[in-house]
């Protein structure tokens, strides 16, 4: 976060989308996931002004795991297209485990 007097940059994240069962693909439990939205934005008095560098991702309940998702994919998931786990890129998550 970048803040000078009454302008400054921050990052900030929207929930988009909730997934009810379905497979965590690190565990192969059934698990809950959410589609969120994670951009830059410049707020001049704390109002924001302009976004960019928007990426999307799906956490994973079951388990801190966290997946990229490309922007294409992300579109069709908000229009309500299932969760599909071969178009997502792991990037957070140690393991191939679900604590009980």
């Amino acid at each position: 976060m970048f803040f000078f007097g009454i302008f400054g940059i921050q990052d900030r994240e929207k929930h988009l989308r909730d997934f009810d069962a379905t497979i965590c693909p690190s565990c192969g439990r059934l698990s809950r996931a959410e589609l969120i939205e994670v951009f830059t934005y410049f707020h001049f008095f704390f109002i924001p002004i302009f976004q960019w560098n928007r990426r999307y991702f799906v956490k994973f309940r079951c388990r801190p795991a966290i997946f990229s998702v490309d922007k294409e994919y992300a579109e069709e998931l908000k229009r309500e297209a299932d969760l599909d786990a071969a178009r997502l890129h792991k990037v957070f998550g140690h393991g191939n485990y679900c604590p009980e």
